[in-house]
């Protein structure tokens, strides 16, 4: 049998279209997994729910003619809860609340999944309501699925709340997976879990089907083990009419003769201000990462970009919540019986075990903002990130990539595409990455290529 361990898309596309492994092996092989490292009390109970159509559709793949198709055909996916599936699986963002939630349709990133062959192959633990629920609730837990574990050691902090997506990546339970982010929920965790997380720029995926915060600064992106693979990833779902053969054709492919790898004509941006405010052990590894670049030719270009405060991108969240989760109960079958925030936090209340952390965002969301976006301090925050995004586009003009090496919100109000790049361990146990940043989500993903090549360092938990 073939080792699924750390195994990459095209190694597996290859290994299909070559007929070394079939669709419902590699299916099992997952499974098998899932079930040995992820299930029961011992478990890392990342995966919330299994697709019980996955070795069905597997088989139904195998019976196709694969030559041609596209780089996803037969890849086992996961999907963070708070992404809608119109099969037998639920959408329920971790809410008990939501637990029986059976969309009609697919998210519109689902249905491009479905049509380029990748088998679902189930649903991801996240922190409920992608940690829009309440105040101090633990990274990775939700009412209905519990508490995520980290597979590097006990008490180390997954992140979230794309927490399962991101272990059961590193954990090698799946090809890749695809979580969310509204302010770093694809970003922290995979740094934490030494996987490449990418949140592509607002709009480039669709997020009609997915469970909201806030559609300012919602969007989907591919977990994954290489920057290749999100590279893919994120070409297949956004060129739906064809070419998938040739998905990587807009990266940089990192040549064996070498070329490119001298990083001669690049330059990349680094954030001073981030360079000042870290600790000892994470200064060390900023400087080497820095040596090595520089030694590779790459010219450096030093500015600062302060941490957005956090009231900021939280206050746009506070008013957009109760709109877009409203407008995306209304969307469900009319059957279903939570047509509305305020049915969520009913619930809530009359079923005191889904209230552990407790739900004070969901009623400040509920009690205080109209849910009509008309509130004076919702738009005047609108024209202040306008001002922000302008400002740091100036900025970044003429650089081919920005290395922060602590994440910062403001990448995330004004839309900019992150990627993650991880590069080995911390002293405590905790994987070290670094964020890089940029203009186009084109452009960010070569330069990720390039950097990945040149100091990443990913560190597979010992499962």
């Amino acid at each position: 049998m073939v080792e699924i361990k750390e195994i990459t898309i095209q190694e597996i596309s290859n290994l299909i279209k070559e007929k070394k492994i079939s669709v419902k092996e590699l299916v099992e092989e997952y499974l098998h997994r899932i079930e040995k490292l992820d299930q029961g009390s011992h478990g890392l109970n990342s995966v919330l729910e299994i697709n019980p159509d996955a070795l069905e559709i597997a088989g139904n793949l195998d019976n196709r003619h694969s030559e041609g198709s596209s780089l996803l055909f037969g890849v086992p996916i996961l999907l963070k809860d708070n992404i809608n599936t119109a099969d037998q699986m639920h959408t329920s963002a971790g809410s008990l609340a939501l637990a029986d939630n059976i969309p009609s349709k697919d998210a519109e990133i689902v249905s491009i999944l479905r049509s380029k062959g990748a088998v679902i192959l189930g649903k991801t633990n996240m922190t409920e309501f992608a940690n829009y629920m309440t105040k101090g609730m633990p990274p990775g837990y939700s009412s209905r699925g519990g508490y995520v574990k980290s597979p590097y050691r006990e008490g180390v902090d997954p992140s979230g709340s794309s927490t399962g997506s991101a272990v059961a990546v590193t954990a090698n339970l799946c090809a890749a997976s695809i979580g969310t982010d509204t302010s770093g929920s694809i970003i922290s965790p995979a740094t934490n879990n030494s996987i490449v997380g990418f949140r592509p720029s607002m709009g480039s995926l669709s997020q009609k089907g997915i469970i909201p915060i806030s559609f300012t600064c919602d969007t989907a992106g591919p977990m994954t083990r290489t920057v290749s693979d999100a590279a893919i990833i994120y070409s297949e779902l956004t060129s739906i009419n064809g070419g998938s053969e040739n998905s990587r054709n807009r990266f940089l492919v990192m040549k064996e003769d070498g070329e490119k790898a001298d990083g001669k004509g690049c330059t990349l941006g680094i954030n001073e201000w981030s360079l000042k405010n870290m600790d000892t052990e994470k200064a060390k590894k900023a400087e080497s990462i820095l040596k090595e670049i520089e030694k590779a030719g790459v010219q450096i270009q030093g500015f600062s970009i302060e941490p957005l405060p956090k009231d900021q991108i939280k206050g746009i969240q506070r008013y957009e919540f109760k709109y877009a989760i409203n407008r995306y109960l209304s969307n469900l079958p009319k059957e279903y019986r939570m047509k509305s925030l305020r049915d969520i936090i009913q619930f809530n209340q009359e079923h005191p075990e889904t209230l552990r952390y407790g739900q004070e965002l969901l009623i400040d969301a509920e009690e205080n903002t109209r849910g009509d976006l008309s509130e004076n301090e919702y738009i005047e925050l609108l024209k202040n990130r306008e001002r922000l995004k302008m400002q740091t586009y100036e900025i970044l003009r003429g650089i081919d990539a920005c290395i922060m090496f602590t994440e910062n919100l403001l990448l995330h109000l004004i839309g900019l595409p992150v990627i993650t790049i991880p590069h080995g361990m911390c002293n405590d146990g905790t994987p070290y990455g670094i964020c890089l940043t940029g203009l186009t989500d084109t452009d960010l993903l070569n330069q990720a290529l390039f950097l990945e090549k040149l100091v990443g360092q990913r560190k597979v938990p010992l499962l």
